[in-house]
């Protein structure tokens, strides 16, 4: 299936993209394996987490205090693994893509120029043939709503309902679609970004 993505460090050249998204993992696994011990321990790994994000950008090290989305995207990635890992793709082991050329021109410009992270210099447009059988289709509001949940009322068991909602593949009344896929992909062309 032809598919489209915006690119910062997903695309190395060569052939194909890689299923990392943004090394995420690495951000996202302190609170997996605090899930794995405890409510308790997951709340203790987040304020330290806290702190030492602060301190990163405090030091130029890290552009955004991003521990909040670190800890939903731990969260999200233990619900799959416990709960849905044979029927779904993890959203930080994963490529993420869009239907047409127009929307990936639209979402890098919302969350790569428009917040001044990157220059459209930075950033590669590209046309990418994916494996059909590994391509995955979730509502990505109920990841933007488990943020919002997790920022205003610290409420772990109503982040962990919302990322049953997204795996399980439910819609809300106005989906905003993510594609993602794990599968293999062949980079096609890199298009121009008008």
């Amino acid at each position: 299936m032809i598919l489209y993505h915006y690119s910062v460090d997903s695309f190395q050249g060569g052939d194909a993209l890689i299923n990392d998204y943004k090394a995420m993992f690495c951000f996202a696994e302190p609170f997996m394996l605090a899930l794995e011990k405890g409510e308790e321990c997951f709340w203790s790994t987040l304020f330290s987490t806290m702190s030492y994000s602060r301190e990163l950008c405090a030091l130029g090290l890290r552009k955004h205090e991003n521990y909040l989305k670190d800890a939903i995207e731990g969260v999200f990635e233990y619900v799959r693994r416990t709960e849905f890992k044979n029927q779904s793709v993890s959203r930080i082991g994963c490529v993420y893509y869009c239907e047409s050329c127009e929307e990936a021109i639209s979402y890098l410009r919302d969350d790569c120029i428009h917040n001044g992270d990157f220059t459209l210099e930075q950033v590669k447009l590209l046309e990418v043939d994916v494996e059909d059988s590994r391509i995955f289709r979730y509502d990505q509001n109920f990841f933007n709503i488990a943020q919002a949940v997790m920022e205003r009322e610290r409420d772990l068991e109503r982040v962990i309902l919302l990322a049953r909602d997204y795996f399980s593949m439910k819609r809300s009344d106005k989906p905003l679609i993510e594609i993602l896929s794990d599968g293999k992909n062949k980079v096609l062309r890199e298009l121009s970004i008008a």
